[in-house]
Order: C-alpha cells, then structure tokens, then sequence
C-alpha cells in the first residue's frame, strides 16, 4: 500500500513539475494576468469523474457474437446461455443502482487505430494466430476509450458492495485500475480508467502480444496485462475489489463470519469458467448455469451479508502507523522477470 501511495505521489509531483515548466515558459512571452488565472485553473487537480446516465455511473462489458460455424468459440457457451447471461449482468448492476452499457466490435472499429490492432493480431509473419476469442478481448480496450472511459466489467462479474465516496469519481486519479487480483498482477475481469488509460493500456498490451508472436503457442490480453505489470509495477494500479467466484460458491448459505471473511469490502464476485470448475455448485450444473448461480448466489448473499462493508480505495485507508526502527534488513523482492507462461500465466488463466 505504501508503495502505491508512493507512485500516486510521483505522479502528482511530475504534473506539477510540468505545469511549473509550462508556466514559466508561457511568462516569456505573455504579460497578461487574466491568462495566468485562466491557465492555473486548467491545471487543477480534479477527481476523474466516471461516465454517468440519469445521474447514475455507467457498468460497460464487451461483448461480441462468435459464429460457431465460421470459427471456434472457446467459451462453453450458446448463443442462448450468452443471451441469459447478458441480461441477468445488466439487470443485477442496474438493481445496484447503475446504468449498464453493452460495447461491441463496432465500437472498437470506430476506433482510430483499430485497423493496426486487426492487422497486428491477425497477421502474423510467423504464420500463428490468435483465437478469435483473444482477439476480441484486444479490441475491447479501443471500445472502452471509444465509449469515454469510465468503469467496465466482464459479463460474469456479479455486483456485492458500494464503493466509498460513490462510483462517479474514478479511483486514483482516473489512472487504470484492475480489480481482482493475483500474484503480482491482476485479472482484467474489472477495471476503470479514463479515456487516455484505456488508449494508453490498449497500445501497452497489443504491443506486448506482439513480443510474443513469434514465442508463445497463443497469447492473450490477460497474459499481457501481467506481463506488462511484471515489467513495470508501475505500468498500472491493483486494488483487491473482486472475489473469484470458487471462492464464494461454498456450497451453503453464509453465516455473519462467512460474510466478514468472503465478501465484506468486495465490489464484485467473477463466476468465471474457473468457478464453475473448482466452486461448489448443484449436480448437473455446467458452465451454460452461470446467470442461474449468480443470481442463486446473490439473492442468499442478500438475505445474508446485510452488514457487508463497501469497498475502499487504498488511496482513501488511512496510513499505517510508522514502523518501530530496526537493525533486521527487510528481504529485497526478487527483480527477475519470470517467465510468465509457465508459472503465472498458465495457473492465472483459469481465473478467465
């Protein structure tokens, strides 16, 4: 946590160096006090606010129809189970008190630079080629900054608790910010950003597949999210706001310490492919059940979990108390870059 608070204030200190710089250069040729003003005031710092509708922030989720008979799905699901699915998204984050967004392909190719991410993720000199799937999962960034940034989720990612302060206001300065975590990296199953972050991370990650053409048998934007992460820790924030959903299919119905230890401080639960496979469901339940677990799961965390508390930015916990000097030597974290397809990628994959 100190560490984030420590990127979030170099980042503040290197605006304000630059609107130092653009103001003194600025004073060389302009004497007019009324520009000074009007200058300071653009460079206020002022919380990134989140798309809103009727007054309400706005869920996006990406989705796109894969024709079976042109190409394969690889995601378990009908045309129908994606119908139910999609409409039991949009009508539990909208009983949470949101307005809801669908994004699609044509969102992403109105994108200016969608053609050079078709054309880098479909065409590949050394003749492999990405699953129709992962690409879509590429373009969904180009639909998100076409939309106007702001919050988004996978369609599997269920809403448990309010964030404090509201969700108008983006957390961390409107910086990208994923959600759900893993080991020193993050899942992209819940996300928020400005416009510009969501331009910015859309070139990071096709830019990183790219890298891997050549190297890897598939690659994916979830594994080049980690291994942009692992690269530069300070490529992007992480905050623990979505529980995976083995974790909350425990298969009875919660108690006050079930609640406290699972999802109190949770903004989502993700019913991936994972938690189908390693949760505790009913017999005969695959992974076309997903909007029927979600929706057996929310209605007992309901009745259940009435005292959940919502969820806090790290940037709004307070700090720490200063820890009492030693003469021990913290262990220094390993600074290699691992390799990600064998160890995080491969055991992260099943989180999708």
């Amino acid at each position: 946590m100190a560490r984030k608070r420590e990127r979030r204030l170099r980042r503040r200190i290197k605006a304000a160096v630059l609107s130092v710089a653009v103001l003194y250069i600025c004073s060389s040729f302009i004497s007019d006090d009324r520009f000074f003003r009007n200058l300071m005031w653009r460079f206020e710092i002022e919380p990134s606010k989140a798309a809103t509708k009727n007054g309400k922030p706005i869920m996006h989720t990406f989705f796109s129809r894969i024709d079976p008979e042109v190409t394969t799905k690889n995601t378990g699901m009908s045309d129908e189970a994606d119908a139910m699915m999609l409409a039991t998204w949009k009508q539990a984050w909208e009983d949470a008190g949101w307005e809801t967004k669908v994004l699609t392909i044509e969102d992403a190719m109105e994108h200016s630079n969608f053609h050079y991410f078709n054309t880098t993720l479909r065409e590949f000199k050394y003749g492999k080629k990405f699953r129709e799937y992962d690409v879509l999962c590429f373009f969904r960034w180009l639909a998100l900054a076409m939309s106007g940034g702001g919050w988004s989720c996978d369609y599997d990612v269920f809403p448990l608790n309010p964030i404090v302060g509201g969700a108008e206001t983006l957390p961390n300065d409107g910086m990208f910010t994923a959600y759900e975590t893993i080991p020193r990296a993050a899942v992209p199953s819940f996300v928020s950003g400005t416009k510009e972050e969501y331009n910015r991370m859309s070139h990071l990650l096709v830019s990183n597949a790219a890298v891997h053409q050549d190297k890897e048998e598939f690659w994916t934007d979830f594994f080049s999210l980690i291994d942009v992460h692992v690269i530069d820790p300070d490529s992007y924030y992480i905050e623990d706001a979505v529980v995976p959903g083995q974790v909350v299919l425990t298969g009875k119905r919660y108690s006050q310490e079930d609640c406290d230890r699972i999802t109190s401080g949770k903004m989502g639960a993700h019913f991936s492919h994972s938690a189908i496979f390693n949760g505790v469901t009913e017999e005969g339940e695959t992974m076309e059940d997903r909007p029927k677990i979600a929706l057996r799961f929310l209605k007992m965390w309901k009745e259940q979990c009435t005292n959940d508390m919502p969820f806090t930015p790290a940037a709004l916990v307070p700090p720490e108390p200063e820890p009492v000097e030693s003469n021990t030597t913290a262990e220094e974290e390993p600074s290699e870059h691992i390799d990600l397809v064998d160890n995080l990628a491969a055991s992260a994959s099943e989180r999708r």
